[in-house]
């Protein structure tokens, strides 16, 4: 998986399928019910059918958003210089000579630094696409290159 970004080639990591269609599909349904409500109102226009079809507006609203923070918005980018990490919680930013080690952690990928703390990609994680992830860590590794055993500073 390689986007292109600039004259460097950058590869980047996303929740795995299953994960990326619940994110999609739970809202999608949601939003259905939506819109059968709002018909519901212009075909009898009353509080009670308004009340319940801006309920299940605000319900598609909801499950869009946290979907969107959860799984939609993570990703993994690795590129020539840095390492990229988009968590629903934050971003960080590593050099790739501060990067020790990579491995397959319970929350996601792990990138162990030098100094004894570790940064992990939510993108990668086994419950983010509901099956194993080795076979992406791989091409993590492959993508870090030398970059992934780099002697510390």
């Amino acid at each position: 998986m390689t986007d292109q970004g600039g004259d460097d080639p950058v590869s980047v990591w996303r929740v795995d399928d299953p994960g990326l269609l619940a994110g999609y599909a739970i809202p999608a349904v949601v939003a259905v019910r939506s819109l059968v409500g709002w018909g519901r109102w212009l075909l009898a226009p009353e509080v009670a059918t308004a009340r319940s079809a801006g309920l299940w507006s605000a319900l598609a609203a909801g499950f869009a958003l946290f979907l969107w923070w959860l799984l939609l918005r993570a990703r993994l980018e690795v590129g020539p210089e840095e390492i990229v990490v988009v968590n629903p919680w934050g971003t960080q930013r590593l050099r790739r000579e501060e990067v020790a080690s990579v491995r397959l952690g319970t929350w996601g990928a792990e990138f162990h630094h030098f100094d004894g703390f570790k940064t992990t990609a939510h993108a990668l994680s086994h419950s983010a696409g509901g099956r194993s992830q080795d076979r992406r860590l791989e091409e993590v590794r492959a993508a870090l290159g030398a970059g992934a055993t780099a002697k510390p500073r």
